[in-house]
């Protein structure tokens, strides 16, 4: 398994599908969004890929920091250990630095609660950790994750000042404050 950079002169259609399937229209960017995004060096979007792709990943890193914006893998390749196993070459490229995601606030109230949970399972097994920081996002709660026990909380805040630039603002707040 490798990462590649994604760049616009690429057949891109499986990555707009995935991204269309992946995540509601309210949660995400367009690929061409991202795209300019890494162009501007807030972020990079890189193919996750076996012998061919499998999915993509959205990182915007610091020194200490590396943020998993976005990661998604197709739903006919789910289920094969892919996700666990590209989960962990970010991991490893990305050291020492501390990996840092969202995801979905479980609320026992919603439809696609057992999703919600899968999701949130996949990162405890693959250790992370809950950070005790939660955000909204267009209307969305968000639990934030990371590895090592405590979030850095000063170099996350840094690249979300970074992402402004490109539309990306959520709320940041300590669990229980809002």
């Amino acid at each position: 398994m490798e990462l590649r950079k994604l760049t616009k002169e690429e057949d891109l259609s499986f990555f707009e599908k995935l991204n269309d399937e992946a995540f509601d229209v309210s949660e995400t960017f367009s690929i061409q969004e991202f795209l300019k995004a890494q162009d501007e060096g807030l972020l990079e979007i890189l193919s996750i890929e076996t012998t061919e792709p499998v999915g993509y990943v959205v990182i915007s890193a610091n020194d200490e920091v590396a943020y998993l914006g976005y990661f998604a893998i197709d739903a006919s390749k789910r289920g094969q250990g892919l996700g666990g196993e590209a989960l962990e070459l970010i991991k490893e490229t990305y050291a020492p630095r501390q990996l840092v995601l969202e995801t979905e606030k479980v609320d026992r109230k919603t439809p696609y609660e057992s999703l919600k949970m899968r999701r949130r399972r996949f990162y405890l097994a693959h250790h992370l950790h809950l950070s005790h920081y939660e955000d909204i996002f267009r209307g969305n709660p968000y639990q934030i994750m990371c590895t090592h026990a405590n979030l850095r909380l000063k170099a996350f805040k840094e690249i979300l000042e970074q992402l402004l630039k490109m539309g990306y603002d959520p709320t940041l707040y300590k669990e229980g404050e809002k």
